[in-house]
Protein backbone atom coordinates (compact mmCIF):
# COMPACT_ATOMS: atom_id res chain seq x y z
CA UNK A 1 0.00 0.00 0.00
CA UNK A 2 1.69 3.22 -0.71
CA UNK A 3 1.50 5.32 2.52
CA UNK A 4 1.51 8.62 0.74
CA UNK A 5 -2.14 8.48 -0.89
CA UNK A 6 -3.97 7.11 2.15
CA UNK A 7 -5.94 8.36 5.25
CA UNK A 8 -4.45 6.64 8.12
CA UNK A 9 -6.72 6.75 11.77
CA UNK A 10 -4.20 6.60 14.92
CA UNK A 11 -5.80 5.78 18.50
CA UNK A 12 -4.23 7.22 21.30
CA UNK A 13 -2.32 9.59 19.07
CA UNK A 14 -1.14 11.67 22.30
CA UNK A 15 1.05 9.14 23.27
CA UNK A 16 4.44 8.93 22.85
CA UNK A 17 3.81 6.09 20.62
CA UNK A 18 1.16 7.11 19.34
CA UNK A 19 2.97 10.60 18.10
CA UNK A 20 6.16 9.11 16.99
CA UNK A 21 4.16 6.64 14.28
CA UNK A 22 1.75 9.64 13.68
CA UNK A 23 5.04 12.39 12.78
CA UNK A 24 6.23 9.24 10.80
CA UNK A 25 3.35 8.76 8.54
CA UNK A 26 2.99 12.45 8.01
CA UNK A 27 7.10 12.59 6.76
CA UNK A 28 5.91 9.76 4.62
CA UNK A 29 2.78 12.18 3.39
CA UNK A 30 -0.12 10.31 5.03
CA UNK A 31 -3.45 12.29 5.35
CA UNK A 32 -4.02 11.67 9.40
CA UNK A 33 -7.03 11.32 11.60
CA UNK A 34 -5.52 11.85 15.18
CA UNK A 35 -7.45 10.38 18.12
CA UNK A 36 -7.32 10.66 21.54
CA UNK A 37 -9.36 11.04 24.92
CA UNK A 38 -6.21 13.67 26.30
CA UNK A 39 -6.99 16.64 24.39
CA UNK A 40 -3.95 18.57 25.61
CA UNK A 41 -1.70 15.66 24.34
CA UNK A 42 -3.38 15.47 20.95
CA UNK A 43 -3.59 18.91 20.25
CA UNK A 44 0.12 18.40 21.07
CA UNK A 45 0.48 15.95 18.47
CA UNK A 46 -1.65 18.12 15.85
CA UNK A 47 0.69 20.60 15.80
CA UNK A 48 3.91 18.69 15.66
CA UNK A 49 2.09 16.60 12.60
CA UNK A 50 1.40 20.06 10.92
CA UNK A 51 4.76 21.48 10.92
CA UNK A 52 5.53 18.67 8.83
CA UNK A 53 2.38 17.66 6.77
CA UNK A 54 -0.54 19.61 6.99
CA UNK A 55 -3.04 17.36 6.13
CA UNK A 56 -4.10 16.24 9.63
CA UNK A 57 -6.62 16.32 11.59
CA UNK A 58 -7.38 15.84 15.23
CA UNK A 59 -10.77 14.41 16.87
CA UNK A 60 -11.03 14.56 20.45
CA UNK A 61 -13.49 12.01 21.99
CA UNK A 62 -14.25 11.50 25.90
CA UNK A 63 -16.06 8.36 25.01
CA UNK A 64 -15.23 4.79 23.26
CA UNK A 65 -18.44 3.65 23.13
CA UNK A 66 -19.77 2.13 19.38
CA UNK A 67 -21.62 5.31 18.49
CA UNK A 68 -18.81 7.30 19.51
CA UNK A 69 -16.93 5.52 17.24
CA UNK A 70 -19.14 5.26 14.21
CA UNK A 71 -19.46 9.17 14.17
CA UNK A 72 -15.86 9.48 14.31
CA UNK A 73 -15.35 7.26 11.37
CA UNK A 74 -18.10 8.70 9.72
CA UNK A 75 -16.68 12.31 10.02
CA UNK A 76 -13.10 10.80 8.85
CA UNK A 77 -15.00 9.63 5.88
CA UNK A 78 -16.66 12.91 4.95
CA UNK A 79 -13.87 14.91 5.99
CA UNK A 80 -10.98 12.99 3.86
CA UNK A 81 -13.04 10.74 1.38
CA UNK A 82 -11.86 7.16 2.89
CA UNK A 83 -10.19 5.14 5.78
CA UNK A 84 -7.35 3.07 4.53
CA UNK A 85 -5.44 2.28 7.55
CA UNK A 86 -6.46 2.10 11.26
CA UNK A 87 -3.69 2.01 14.18
CA UNK A 88 -6.08 0.27 16.74
CA UNK A 89 -4.29 0.82 20.39
CA UNK A 90 -4.65 -2.07 22.87
CA UNK A 91 -4.06 -0.46 26.75
CA UNK A 92 -5.21 -3.53 28.54
CA UNK A 93 -3.93 -4.75 31.70
CA UNK A 94 -3.28 -8.18 33.36
CA UNK A 95 -5.98 -10.46 34.01
CA UNK A 96 -6.77 -10.88 38.10
CA UNK A 97 -6.06 -13.40 39.55
CA UNK A 98 -8.97 -16.28 40.20
CA UNK A 99 -9.17 -16.55 43.64
CA UNK A 100 -9.03 -12.82 44.36
CA UNK A 101 -11.91 -11.30 46.37
CA UNK A 102 -12.22 -8.89 43.66
CA UNK A 103 -11.84 -10.68 40.49
CA UNK A 104 -14.88 -10.92 38.76
CA UNK A 105 -15.51 -7.13 39.40
CA UNK A 106 -11.65 -6.48 38.44
CA UNK A 107 -12.21 -8.61 35.69
CA UNK A 108 -15.70 -7.36 34.05
CA UNK A 109 -13.79 -3.65 34.87
CA UNK A 110 -10.81 -4.36 32.39
CA UNK A 111 -13.04 -6.15 29.28
CA UNK A 112 -15.22 -3.38 29.66
CA UNK A 113 -12.67 -0.17 30.03
CA UNK A 114 -9.91 -1.94 27.46
CA UNK A 115 -11.25 -4.64 25.38
CA UNK A 116 -14.35 -3.35 24.08
CA UNK A 117 -13.27 -0.14 23.27
CA UNK A 118 -10.21 -1.86 21.15
CA UNK A 119 -13.07 -4.29 19.80
CA UNK A 120 -15.79 -1.74 18.66
CA UNK A 121 -12.63 -0.19 16.61
CA UNK A 122 -11.82 -2.77 14.76
CA UNK A 123 -15.20 -3.19 13.83
CA UNK A 124 -16.41 -0.31 12.70
CA UNK A 125 -13.32 -0.19 11.16
CA UNK A 126 -13.68 -3.17 9.04
CA UNK A 127 -17.60 -1.89 8.59
CA UNK A 128 -16.63 1.29 6.98
CA UNK A 129 -13.30 -0.74 5.16
CA UNK A 130 -15.17 -3.17 3.95
CA UNK A 131 -17.08 -0.91 1.13
CA UNK A 132 -13.90 0.27 -0.11
CA UNK A 133 -12.21 -0.80 -3.78
CA UNK A 134 -9.09 -0.33 -2.59
CA UNK A 135 -6.86 -2.62 0.66
CA UNK A 136 -7.06 -1.59 3.83
CA UNK A 137 -5.20 -2.46 6.97
CA UNK A 138 -5.58 -2.50 10.72
CA UNK A 139 -2.62 -2.28 12.60
CA UNK A 140 -3.63 -3.35 15.96
CA UNK A 141 -0.87 -2.31 19.06
CA UNK A 142 -0.62 -3.50 22.33
CA UNK A 143 0.71 -0.98 25.22
CA UNK A 144 0.63 -1.77 28.97
CA UNK A 145 0.11 1.28 31.41
CA UNK A 146 1.32 -1.30 34.13
CA UNK A 147 4.87 0.40 35.49
CA UNK A 148 5.28 -1.60 37.76
CA UNK A 149 5.45 -4.47 35.13
CA UNK A 150 9.00 -5.36 32.92
CA UNK A 151 6.60 -6.83 30.48
CA UNK A 152 3.61 -6.27 28.11
CA UNK A 153 1.18 -7.96 30.45
CA UNK A 154 0.70 -11.76 29.39
CA UNK A 155 -3.23 -10.98 28.64
CA UNK A 156 -2.51 -8.26 26.76
CA UNK A 157 0.22 -10.17 24.32
CA UNK A 158 -2.29 -12.68 24.16
CA UNK A 159 -6.07 -10.82 23.33
CA UNK A 160 -3.76 -8.20 20.62
CA UNK A 161 -2.30 -11.64 19.05
CA UNK A 162 -5.40 -14.00 18.77
CA UNK A 163 -7.53 -11.09 17.63
CA UNK A 164 -4.96 -10.28 15.09
CA UNK A 165 -5.47 -13.54 13.82
CA UNK A 166 -9.02 -14.35 14.26
CA UNK A 167 -9.92 -10.83 12.09
CA UNK A 168 -7.27 -11.68 9.36
CA UNK A 169 -9.39 -14.89 8.35
CA UNK A 170 -12.35 -13.12 8.19
CA UNK A 171 -11.59 -9.82 6.64
CA UNK A 172 -9.33 -11.67 3.99
CA UNK A 173 -11.73 -11.77 1.98
CA UNK A 174 -12.89 -8.33 1.76
CA UNK A 175 -9.49 -6.94 1.15
CA UNK A 176 -8.96 -6.00 4.53
CA UNK A 177 -4.81 -7.20 6.18
CA UNK A 178 -5.08 -7.45 9.72
CA UNK A 179 -1.72 -7.32 11.65
CA UNK A 180 0.04 -7.08 15.19
CA UNK A 181 2.85 -5.59 17.02
CA UNK A 182 3.59 -6.45 20.76
CA UNK A 183 5.17 -6.30 23.43
CA UNK A 184 5.25 -2.77 24.54
CA UNK A 185 5.98 -1.48 27.99
CA UNK A 186 4.29 1.97 28.76
CA UNK A 187 4.32 3.78 32.17
CA UNK A 188 1.20 5.44 33.07
CA UNK A 189 0.32 8.80 30.92
CA UNK A 190 0.05 10.89 33.98
CA UNK A 191 4.10 10.58 34.00
CA UNK A 192 6.53 13.01 32.18
CA UNK A 193 6.85 12.04 29.13
CA UNK A 194 10.29 11.52 28.28
CA UNK A 195 10.16 8.85 31.32
CA UNK A 196 8.04 6.42 29.02
CA UNK A 197 9.19 5.08 25.87
CA UNK A 198 12.91 5.70 24.35
CA UNK A 199 13.60 7.68 21.23
CA UNK A 200 14.96 4.74 19.64
CA UNK A 201 11.85 2.37 20.65
CA UNK A 202 9.10 4.91 19.26
CA UNK A 203 10.99 5.28 16.16
CA UNK A 204 11.48 1.56 15.44
CA UNK A 205 7.48 1.08 16.38
CA UNK A 206 6.60 3.27 13.80
CA UNK A 207 8.69 1.79 11.07
CA UNK A 208 6.93 -1.30 12.29
CA UNK A 209 3.97 0.15 11.30
CA UNK A 210 5.52 1.26 8.26
CA UNK A 211 6.24 -2.19 7.50
CA UNK A 212 3.18 -3.91 7.65
CA UNK A 213 1.21 -1.30 6.00
CA UNK A 214 4.10 -1.43 2.91
CA UNK A 215 4.22 -5.16 2.71
CA UNK A 216 0.49 -6.21 0.85
CA UNK A 217 1.00 -9.77 1.86
CA UNK A 218 1.49 -9.13 5.46
CA UNK A 219 -1.80 -10.14 7.26
CA UNK A 220 -2.74 -12.53 10.48
CA UNK A 221 0.64 -11.99 11.89
CA UNK A 222 2.77 -10.10 14.83
CA UNK A 223 5.83 -8.34 14.80
CA UNK A 224 7.71 -8.52 18.43
CA UNK A 225 9.29 -5.23 19.40
CA UNK A 226 11.72 -5.09 22.33
CA UNK A 227 11.07 -3.11 25.49
CA UNK A 228 13.15 0.00 26.20
CA UNK A 229 12.83 2.43 28.64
Amino acid sequence: MHIGQSVAIITDAGNPIGKAVALHFASLGATLALVDNNEVELKKTLQSCRKINDASAAFYMQCYDETSIQSLFQQVTERFGAINILLNTWTGTEIPHLLSPTSITDFNLIMQKSAASFFIFGKVAAEFMQHQPHQSVIINLALSHENHHPHTPTTSKTVVSGLTQNWANELASLNIRVGGIVPINLQDKHHEQHTIVNVPMQDEIARNVEYIVRNDSFNGRMLESEIGV
